[in-house]
């Protein structure tokens, strides 16, 4: 990913609202219920986003796993990695 589109990518994580994630869920084909949705969103806004960051992402995703669901970080996972990816 270039230095721009991951700077794009952290400026958006950083600043989702419940509701843009619910609509990028059902876009990515990930099921969310809206209570999933304002958890992910609390864990994500406990710390500033750098997505290229690997230990970063290994921990919002095991407080996704514990919290929500390990099926839920498992997508969210392999949507992250999708963007790097791009």
């Amino acid at each position: 990913m270039n230095p721009i589109q991951l700077q794009l990518v952290n400026f958006k994580l950083n600043r989702i609202t419940t509701e843009e994630l619910l609509q990028l869920s059902t876009q990515y084909g990930i099921t969310l219920t809206e209570k999933d949705a304002k958890k992910i969103i609390q864990i994500l806004k406990q710390e500033n986003i750098d997505i290229s960051n690997q230990e970063q992402r290994k921990r919002i995703l095991m407080k996704i796993s514990r919290e929500v669901s390990p099926s839920v970080a498992s997508k969210v996972n392999k949507l992250i990695l999708s963007f790097l990816n791009a």
